[in-house]
């Protein structure tokens, strides 16, 4: 419903900028946040929140997901770049690599919608946890459709899903 808020569980690309150093053999310290969510989900309706939805953010990336959720509740999300959690470490990684942080993979965080009534104390609860330590509001749905995010220099971009082409193994090399 308009008004409800996103929420984050943590920082973004993690597990995707770990697997992907791996591969390449560029040596950092990025580390996979894989991780149960249950401590996260148990505090929120031991306190009695009430969650409207919830989903992990693994493969295309909160951006994708995102998409998902506005297309299934037509309804618009409007993020904020600025309140995406992204450790100085994964940026800069993924700068380097030229990847978007909201389209990389994550295999231990999650997005929450709640109302606006709750979004603080979701937030203060989730940050309580070890693995919700870096949580955010970073969305709020609106009217209309579609995912856009407000931008740090007060712009406002389209944010679509993840495009996987399809590879076409009928032609030959």
């Amino acid at each position: 419903n308009p008004g409800d808020e996103v929420i984050l569980s943590g920082n973004l690309g993690d597990h995707h900028a770990c697997i992907l150093s791996s591969r390449l053999g560029i040596e950092n310290s990025i580390s996979s946040d894989c991780s149960i969510l249950e401590p996260i989900t148990h505090t929120l309706f031991l306190n009695k929140i009430a969650v409207k939805a919830m989903r992990d953010v693994t493969r295309g990336g909160l951006g994708t997901v995102l998409n998902e959720f506005a297309e299934a509740s037509n309804c618009r999300i409007e993020m904020k770049e600025e309140a995406i959690p992204v450790s100085q470490e994964v940026s800069g990684f993924s700068s380097l690599l030229g990847l978007d942080p909201i389209y990389m993979a994550n295999e231990g965080k999650m997005i929450i919608v709640v109302s606006n009534e709750d979004a603080e104390q979701a937030l203060t609860l989730i940050r309580e946890t070890e693995i919700g330590k870096n949580a955010a509001i970073i969305a709020k749905i609106v009217d209309g459709t579609g995912v856009t995010m407000k931008t740090r220099l007060g712009g406002s971009r389209v944010v679509d899903m993840l495009y996987f082409p399809l590879i076409d193994t009928t032609l030959p090399a």
